[in-house]
Formats: C-alpha cells, sequence, structure tokens
C-alpha cells in the first residue's frame, strides 16, 4: 500500500489500529430475562430501569462491556480484537449456564459485527480548507471541530473524521477485510485531488 511515509524510517505503509468493535448479538430465548435476578447475583453489573431499560456487565479481560436487554438480545462494546468476540461470549455463557441454570448453546447464538471505529495516520498533512471545497459529502466547520467529517460510499457506506495533521479517525465499517480498501480509496482520493501537502 503505497499511501502514506512514516518519516523516520521512510517505509511508505498505511497502519490503522481498532479502536473499538460494535457486536449485536441474540440469545434466541424462548422466554425472557429477569435483569434484577442476573443484576442481583452477577459481580460488575449495573441495572437501573428507570435510566434505561438494559444491564450493564462489564468483563476485565478482554475490557469490554455488554448491554442485555430482557428479550436476549444484546449489544457487546469495547473490544479491539476481532478473535475477543468469542471469548467473550463463551464467558458470558458459563456465567449464564452456571448461575442460572440455563442451557445456551454457542451454536444457538447470532452474531453481526454493526460498527468499526479505528484509527489511520497517512503521515502527510491534509489541505482540509480546500478538501470542504472540492469533496462532496464533507463538513468542515474548524471553529466547532477540528476535523473534516466526509461521507464516504466508495467500497461501503462510512464515515471519516479527517485531520490536517494525517491522522484519521473512521466508523461506519462492518466488516475487517473492508478497512484497508476504504482506507486505501480514500488516500487515493486525496492524492488525486491534490489534497495533501507537499513539505
Amino acid at each position: 500500500m503505497v499511501l502514506g511515509v512514516k518519516p523516520e524510517d521512510e517505509i511508505k505503509s498505511l497502519t490503522y489500529t481498532i479502536q473499538n468493535i460494535v457486536v449485536k448479538i441474540s440469545l434466541n430465548l424462548s422466554e425472557d430475562l429477569v435483569l434484577r435476578k442476573i443484576d442481583a447475583k452477577l459481580n460488575n453489573t449495573e441495572y437501573n430501569p428507570e435510566r434505561f431499560p438494559g444491564l450493564f456487565i462489564r468483563f476485565k479481560h478482554p475490557k469490554c462491556v455488554i448491554i442485555i436487554f430482557r428479550n436476549g438480545k444484546l449489544i457487546l462494546t469495547g473490544l479491539k480484537l476481532f478473535s475477543h468476540i468469542n471469548l467473550v461470549i463463551k464467558q458470558l455463557l458459563l456465567k449464564f449456564n452456571e448461575n442460572f441454570k440455563m442451557s445456551i448453546k454457542k451454536s444457538s447464538i447470532n452474531t453481526e459485527i454493526v460498527n468499526i471505529v479505528g484509527t489511520a495516520d497517512f503521515y502527510k498533512q491534509i489541505n482540509l480548507d480546500l478538501a470542504v471545497t472540492i469533496l462532496e459529502n464533507a463538513i468542515y466547520e474548524p471553529e466547532v471541530f477540528p476535523g473534516l467529517i466526509y461521507n464516504s460510499f466508495n467500497p461501503v457506506k462510512s464515515v471519516f473524521l479527517i485531520f490536517s495533521t494525517g491522522k484519521i479517525v473512521f466508523t461506519g465499517i462492518r466488516e475487517e477485510i473492508i478497512i484497508e480498501p476504504a482506507l486505501i480509496n480514500l488516500g487515493r482520493l486525496l492524492d488525486r485531488e491534490k489534497l495533501f501537502i507537499i513539505s
């Protein structure tokens, strides 16, 4: 990938880091969960139905949060590695099956990644004042927020926060294999429109 240059070693590369993976999980239960029971029995939980209908359960290893709803729908957030998704689900099932005499099998659960948030760096300054005039679906109001917000539809619908330093935050992507093509596409667009500042 020839998109940016790390000045310290002159190796042309594009690196990105996953900051958060959001996963929707369905336990496919025949009856509703009693969230007060779960809150009373398990550690590291928080449940306040007057403020929010879901129960929060926090895991330390790997660090993440699962929001559990009565209907057996869950939201898993806070993970940075895709390999940890199954690990957290196994830990949760173990807690449920041991403490509530349930027999939820991993094979009966549906999981869907609904959002990936990550950061990347092109290692080149970007002219955001020019970018907002050239790029369609771009918003840049530096007095409100220092980054340009760019809605991309190629190769998939996603949102990029682009900073003048060359740093990028991406969100809205749902598959790991799409991350690199989306970043490559963005880098080529910025290069083609001469939005990188040549020092």
